[in-house]
């Protein structure tokens, strides 16, 4: 049987008749906590990226200024020493 969009349906009474198991309501609500406490950590992990990208955004455009001024000229480039 398939739908209007060509989905295969399962018959209704192919339910009716073949029940399938579901957790009691106490562990379905231990899994909605869960998944609210792992969508907040995913939100909060949103918030860290994002402003870390700003954070990154701004430091490459002050040392790009930096660099148009003229402060990593050869001069002060032989007084850093990279380790």
């Amino acid at each position: 049987m398939t739908g209007t969009a060509g989905q295969k349906r399962v018959p209704a009474e192919f339910v009716a008749l073949n029940p399938f198991p579901i957790p009691p309501l106490k562990e379905q609500k231990r899994i909605v906590v869960k998944a609210d406490e792992l969508m907040k950590l995913c939100d909060e992990l949103e918030v860290q990226i994002r402003q870390s990208k700003e954070d990154s955004e701004r430091l490459m455009q002050a040392v790009l200024q930096e660099a148009f001024e003229g402060k990593y000229s050869e001069e002060p480039r032989q007084q850093v020493s990279v380790a």
